[in-house]
């Protein structure tokens, strides 16, 4: 298992907490014209939710962290969390993941972070997830044991304990000496009425966007945390973005389903 956080390696214990995904991810993504490099990665995390990575998937360990994390809340004044089935998903995906590759990170070896895999995999939500991962080698642990970890790290708990999370997702692999865990967290700003296909044509997109309300003020642009790249015409790869007002004049960009734009059917 190669883990590449410095924290991680200055630990010197047989589990690691990597820090929150919100503090450090860098823009590293493939750029909007590598069509091969997101068709790859979401091919992938779909197959790692269906092998675990060669592991297993322990959904009670999972639902265990999850009710021990909204304890956590309960006990600090935060609201408890609902189950959001697309965040653990993600959540299992990059799991298997992790467990497939030997690695410990909230970036991919391609450069997606935990917002690209959210975004990939759910198709009807618009919302920007962080992420807590930890891995374990030795004896079988329970949940408990990464909350402990967690506990023990302020970025873990504070992304934990975060009082505008409001939906959680959780993931656990199990392998034959070692164990993953995966939490990933969000406030979902809106819903689409229909998933977006992955490849998406322009009615596809266009009646996304026309079930968005209007004050979020719903965009198409590049991946965030992509670079465009050399294109000519629409880029090839595209997402669904939304604002949300944080203050006056100031308002968060929030991301959505990322898809392949392809034609439309050919009139007849």
């Amino acid at each position: 298992m190669r883990v590449t956080r410095r924290a991680a390696l200055a630990a010197g214990l047989a589990t690691f907490a990597v820090p929150a995904a919100a503090d450090g991810i860098r823009d590293a993504a493939p750029p909007a014209t590598d069509v091969a490099a997101w068709r790859a990665y979401e091919a992938r995390l779909r197959a790692r939710m269906a092998d675990a990575g060669g592991g297993r998937f322990d959904q009670t360990a999972a639902r265990a962290a999850f009710d021990l994390g909204n304890a956590a809340r309960r006990a600090a004044g935060a609201p408890p969390l609902e189950w959001h089935e697309d965040l653990a998903q993600a959540a299992r995906a990059h799991a298997g993941d992790l467990a497939r590759r030997g690695y410990v990170e909230h970036l991919s070896p391609e450069g997606f972070d935990p917002s690209h895999r959210f975004w990939l995999l759910a198709r009807r939500t618009i919302g920007s997830p962080s992420e807590n991962i930890g891995y374990h080698s030795g004896a079988p642990v329970g949940a408990d044991h990464f909350l402990r970890t967690w506990r023990r790290s302020p970025g873990h708990w504070a992304n934990l304990l975060r009082a505008s999370h409001s939906h959680g997702g959780y993931a656990f692999v199990r392998g034959p000496r070692q164990a993953v865990a995966v939490g990933l967290y969000c406030r979902p700003l809106a819903e689409l009425d229909e998933p977006l296909p992955f490849q998406a044509t322009g009615p596809d997109i266009a009646r996304a966007l026309r079930n968005l309300p209007a004050e979020l003020r719903p965009r198409l642009a590049v991946p965030q945390g992509s670079r465009l790249g050399r294109v000519e015409g629409a880029p090839p790869v595209m997402q669904i973005t939304a604002l949300r007002r944080v203050d006056v004049g100031r308002a968060d960009v929030i991301g959505g389903p990322i898809f392949l734009a392809a034609p439309g059917p050919a009139a007849g």
